[in-house]
């Protein structure tokens, strides 16, 4: 079938002269892919996806601008840039992304989910939740033969590092302690000074490192961190990222350098409230950040972390909203692992409050649920949490977490830890030696790498 078969071309020409002041340079831009799609251009794969990068970032401008204000009209031309940029990839057919209309279709909340939710009622006894929590777990990711009476009962437990390569930032996040207005003391790790970081990890036994970044375009590259994953990678570490969102060739770069998991937080899926906490940068556009998994999930990488940032919107609306985008997700990706964090705010910035309180009970209650849910997902915790908690999770449903972290960048070789240039406080202070000898004592088997079961 030829391309204007599949997008009429005359329709959607007119549709471009009607709606976007830049027609001019948009309509160039679809008959160079119409000319490239049909064969009539000669073009390099590099070329297409140049050409797929300018379509897709053109729907996410168009949707940012006209958020809200969308007519059936409007998603119809909008699905065709996004199939158009997919033919250029050569990704193969799928149906166009329409994830924000999808998450909401409530046949993608299966049995398990709907059943989990019922425990989000605080009403609702927490200890039998805790209990299930705790079966499935050791079922899913346990030995199955083992006899240990130790409440592990031999399963798995995966630790990872995070390694911050840069605390500069173009985004106004209200929350964050990168935020752009903040006068902080601000760093950039080049690539010598990231293996560096990385050795000091490297030598602590770990091999899943987690890379952290601002958003700051001029140093934060796409190849910048290509070329630390590609090192990573040859050391026998399994990279992931936790960085700006990125296009799908862009994380089909970082996949094809070794990244095996992308971490994105939405923050929070309640869209005024979003507008509200990132008033300025790129991360004001909702539509970029919401659909980078699926970016992500495109550009063949294989595990996908979901997030929430407790405390800026009801807890309980937005679980619910991230457990739906998540089972969105994995309807669309069966062969992809989800993954699932629940970071939770206790500093901020001056002049920054979280609007909503998460005591301990609802912070295990989320937890537990999202166990229920996703039996096999993988449920991440990290030391922004205390230590007794932290003890408390694990034993329950956690079955990924950090140790020994420092959230700024250079803190491991220097020993930074004293709040300068971090982007949150660490509240577990146990080194990675003094976790994997409690999970020891407590019969997990301790694993440093990915994929380990």
């Amino acid at each position: 079938m030829s391309t204007s078969a599949r997008f009429p071309i005359a329709p959607l020409f007119e549709w471009v002269r009607r709606t976007d002041v830049h027609a001019a340079v948009r309509l160039s831009l679809l008959a160079n892919a119409f000319r490239v799609l049909d064969g009539e251009e000669p073009s390099s794969q590099l070329e297409r996806n140049a050409l797929a990068d300018r379509l897709e970032r053109w729907r996410y401008q168009w949707l940012n601008q006209q958020r809200g204000r969308l007519a059936p009209e409007d998603r119809r031309w909008l699905d065709c840039l996004d199939l158009m940029a997919n033919d250029l990839f050569g990704r193969g057919d799928r149906p166009p992304r329409r994830t924000r209309q999808l998450i909401h279709d409530r046949r993608l909340a299966g049995p398990e989910i709907a059943e989990a939710w019922q425990h989000l009622d605080p009403a609702r006894p927490l200890a039998p939740l805790v209990e299930r929590a705790r079966t499935l777990t050791i079922e899913r990711f346990g030995e199955p033969a083992t006899r240990d009476p130790r409440p592990a009962s031999g399963r798995r437990m995966l630790l990872y590092a995070p390694l911050y390569l840069s605390s500069h930032c173009i985004n106004y996040c209200t929350y964050c302690g990168f935020r752009y207005p903040r006068d902080i003391q601000r760093r950039h790790l080049s690539f010598d000074e990231a293996k560096s970081e990385a050795n000091v990890l490297l030598k602590r036994g770990f091999r899943h490192i987690l890379l952290v970044g601002g958003e700051f375009p001029r140093l934060t590259t796409t190849e910048y961190y290509a070329q630390v994953i590609e090192w990573l990678t040859r050391e026998g570490v399994a990279p992931a990222v936790e960085i700006a969102p990125q296009s799908t060739c862009h994380y089909a770069r970082l996949a094809e350098a070794g990244a095996c998991c992308v971490t994105l937080y939405q923050e929070t899926y309640d869209e005024t409230l979003y507008a509200e906490y990132h008033p300025k940068g790129s991360k004001a556009s909702y539509d970029w950040r919401f659909e980078g998994l699926d970016r992500a999930a495109d550009g063949a990488v294989g595990r996908l972390g979901l997030g929430i940032l407790l405390g800026l919107a009801d807890p309980v609306e937005d679980t619910r909203a991230m457990m739906r985008h998540a089972a969105y997700l994995q309807a669309r990706h069966p062969d992809r692992t989800i993954a699932f964090s629940l970071p939770r705010i206790h500093e901020a910035p001056q002049g920054f409050r979280a609007p909503y309180r998460i005591d301990d009970d609802l912070f295990v209650r989320l937890y537990c649920v999202l166990r229920l849910g996703f039996p096999d997902a993988e449920l991440v915790l990290s030391t922004r949490e205390n230590a007794a908690l932290r003890d408390r999770l694990a034993d329950i449903c956690i079955t990924q977490m950090s140790a020994g972290s420092c959230t700024a960048p250079g803190g491991y070789e220097h020993r930074k830890g004293n709040g300068s240039g971090e982007q949150f406080p660490v509240s577990d202070h146990r080194t990675a030696g003094e976790m994997a000898a409690w999970l020891t004592s407590r019969g997990y088997r301790v694993a440093w790498q990915i994929g380990a079961r």
